[in-house]
């Protein structure tokens, strides 16, 4: 993935699997993570979805639904990023982060992306 965010705010650090609709991302934290590092590391794992070499810049313009389904208490999740819809330049998504180990769903929500051509 080709992000221009570096250490320690980097959280997506290997796609697992990918079709056009959907990715998994494996993200790691520095710490244990707080929701909004949940929102901002399925930002980040969206970036997947864009495949050429060219780094494009995208902002996170909404973020809704996020809810904790669980407690937190791992430092690497798997994110499953869904792509719902793309008007233009803005694109929205689902996101459901599930814990590396426990394999339990631990944040869901949905979020939108401007994303700079």
């Amino acid at each position: 993935m080709n992000l221009p965010h570096r250490e320690p705010l980097i959280f997506a650090k290997e796609i697992l699997q990918q079709t056009d609709e959907k990715v998994q991302v494996k993200c790691s934290f520095p710490v244990l993570p707080s929701l909004a590092m949940f929102i901002e590391a399925a930002a980040q794992c969206a970036a997947a979805f864009h495949t050429d070499t060219e780094v494009k810049m995208g902002f996170l313009t909404m973020a809704s639904e996020f809810k904790l389904l669980g407690k937190i208490r791992e430092k690497e999740y798997f994110f499953e990023i869904s792509k719902e819809s793309e008007v233009g330049k803005y694109k929205k998504f689902s996101a459901v982060a599930l814990g590396k180990v426990s394999q339990l769903r631990v944040v869901s929500g949905n979020f939108t992306l401007y994303v700079e051509n």
